[in-house]
């Protein structure tokens, strides 16, 4: 609220569970598995979807949007 009079926008993206590489290196396959189950969808997201929230958020589609957590994913049920 403070940087919004100086045209300055913060918001922050919270992904509940995105499948990259590193992941499923520290994460056993029935944990995950198991995480993918409790998502609304029933997987993972992938990376680029969460990455599509990130550049709607950057463009000018956003342009009235200041202080938010914009969840992808489950956190709001």
């Amino acid at each position: 609220m403070e940087a919004a009079p100086h045209g300055v926008r913060v918001n922050a993206v919270a992904p509940t569970l995105a499948m990259h590489p590193f992941l499923e290196r520290v994460v056993s396959e029935e944990e995950l598995a198991h995480w993918a189950t409790v998502q609304p969808q029933g997987r993972a997201a992938d990376p680029a979807e969460v990455a599509a929230v990130i550049a709607v958020l950057a463009s000018g589609y956003a342009s009235y949007l200041t202080g938010e957590v914009v969840s992808v994913g489950a956190q709001h049920p």
